[in-house]
């Protein structure tokens, strides 16, 4: 009898059955986990204001709005690990671990092949330095493929160049359609597995929901996303400026309340930069909501005072989303969002969202779907 066999036996004994040994018992035991396991330590290559991230074996996911920056988050991914020159290990806040440059690929699904070729050489060529760059980047333009076959030959291009991290940009284009839950299911363990099998980070790119909201990935590959990524990095265009920001929104390694901020430059080379403060202030010091024809405060009867936040005062929440709900159990979440900003007063949409994820955050409201599948909000009992 094989060894392996006879430890089965043995356990099996400790937990008083007897059974036959079967290929999927094996299977199923080269899976346990005891507390005495001998595993390896979790490979991280890259480093976001001094936390690991960006584990082998593993996905992360960039996400932000049209045009908030997931390709240029990207690029400066791409170029912080392949960067060949000595000492030249970040970008900004993004550091690589080793002192040995990484392989990148990028599979790009969605520009044309000139606009791959344009970001490749004028923008991240641009941010790396070194020699022989081009030994360190494998780049394809899988546009023109169908979906099966951008699938397809994405597990050749993995097993064939081996590269360290691989950028999908954008996984959306790796299915017939994003909410199609079943075939999303499958494509994400098959990203997992090719992650596992060739020690990899496979990095997907995806947009957010019209909502805005952090943890709104568009459709159901995007649920399915957010519940198996490691991490997921937010990129969003600050309101009103020209400054970018960078957040690692959701991590099981770290939490992390910094977020990056950064402008280009007119050769394209991102720069660091202040964290912009886009809200006007009262007389009082409080903060008020901006018009394109006219400066007005928020409505003070949703208004708590409040001494130790920064600005004096805080939302009140409960009453705020109640007014809103106006005695409904469960309301459409652009309704509730027109309701909450008229009573008070908001008027940018960025920050109603982030006032909505506040009182998310403290259960105040919460997020499910309708049987049509579309976003609706309740009120949970207090």
């Amino acid at each position: 009898m094989r060894e392996t066999d006879s430890l089965v036996l043995e356990e099996l004994a400790h937990a008083g059955e007897a059974s036959e040994i079967t290929p999927e018992l094996l299977k199923l035991d080269s899976c346990s986990i005891t507390s005495e396991s001998n595993l390896p330590t979790e490979e991280f290559m890259m480093r976001f204001f001094g936390r690991p991230c960006f584990p082998r074996k593993d996905l992360t996911s960039i996400t932000g709005p049209a045009k908030g920056g997931k390709t240029f988050l990207s690029s400066m991914l791409m170029a912080c690990g392949a960067n060949t020159a000595e000492d030249n290990r970040r970008m900004l806040e993004l550091e690589r671990v080793a002192e040995q440059p990484l392989k990148v690929m990028w599979y790009d699904t969605e520009e044309s092949k000139q606009t791959t070729k344009h970001i490749l050489a004028n923008r991240v060529f641009q941010m790396a330095k070194g020699q022989d760059l081009d030994r360190q980047f494998f780049v394809f333009n899988v546009r023109a493929f169908t979906w099966q076959e951008r699938q397809e030959e994405l597990q050749v291009a993995i097993k064939a160049y081996r590269p360290d991290i691989v950028i999908i940009d954008g996984i959306a284009d790796l299915l017939p359609d994003i909410n199609d839950g079943p075939k999303a299911i499958e494509l994400i363990e098959h990203l997992l597995q090719l992650a596992d099998d060739y020690n990899c980070n496979i990095t997907t790119i995806i947009h957010l929901n019209r909502t805005g909201e952090k943890s709104n990935l568009r459709g159901w590959l995007g649920t399915v996303i957010l519940q198996k990524s490691y991490e997921v990095f937010v990129c969003e265009k600050v309101f009103g400026t020209s400054t970018m920001s960078v957040e690692l929104s959701t991590s099981r390694k770290t939490s992390l309340d910094e977020r990056m901020y950064y402008q280009v430059n007119d050769k394209g080379i991102p720069y660091a930069a202040k964290r912009p403060d886009t809200q006007p202030r009262n007389e009082r010091g409080q903060f008020m909501a901006k018009n394109t024809d006219k400066t007005e405060a928020f409505n003070p009867n949703y208004l708590i005072d409040s001494p130790q936040s920064e600005q004096g005062w805080e939302w009140n929440l409960t009453k705020l989303f109640a007014d809103a709900m106006a005695g409904r159990s469960v309301m459409g979440y652009d309704d509730l969002k027109n309701a909450v900003q008229q009573l008070s007063n908001i008027k940018q949409k960025q920050y109603y969202y982030k006032v909505f994820e506040d009182a998310e955050s403290k259960g105040i409201v919460k997020k499910t779907y309708d049987r049509h599948h579309r976003i609706v909000i309740i009120m949970p009992p207090r």
